[in-house]
């Protein structure tokens, strides 16, 4: 579990996948839906992935998918399904820094200009953090695909 703790530690979401397991396949869904890019690892492709899964079946019912939020295991398919039907999933991504906030408005202002074939870019608020926006804007390579989502 060492091993594990060290491959979560810095990353604000993780996620332990099978590449043939429609449970992860769907988890890996929902992330993307958010526009969170997990960082994904695919235990039946890599070369010590069955100690790993061995790791996590002690800890997760059912070894795959195992989702770590901020460092912590939030646990496998119920545990996140059960968060996003309390509405509890967005804010703990917001929080570990897996989802920003920024793109959020971002994504609002320009589903806005769309839809009223304005383009003509919104007001960018001043209270911005920007240190993290380069983070922020690497999200924004498809905006159109992300529009297209929500």
């Amino acid at each position: 579990m060492d091993r594990v703790k060290r491959m979560v530690s810095d990353r604000p979401l993780v996620v332990f996948s099978k590449s043939s397991c429609i449970l992860s396949h769907s988890i890996k869904s929902l992330f993307n839906d958010f526009g969170v890019n997990p960082t994904v690892y695919e235990l039946d492709e890599m070369a010590r992935g069955r100690e790993i899964e061995q790791a996590l079946a002690g800890v997760v019912c059912g070894s795959v998918p195992a989702v770590f939020i901020g460092g912590e295991l939030v646990g496998g398919t119920n545990e996140i399904m059960s968060l996003q039907l309390k509405s509890a999933l967005k804010p703990m991504l917001i929080r570990a820094g897996a989802l920003w906030w920024f793109l959020e408005w971002f994504l609002l202002q320009w589903k806005r200009m769309l839809q009223q074939k304005s383009f003509q870019l919104p007001c960018i608020p001043d209270d911005l953090q920007w240190k993290s926006l380069p983070q922020q804007w690497k999200f924004l390579q498809h905006p159109l695909k992300l529009l297209l989502l929500q």
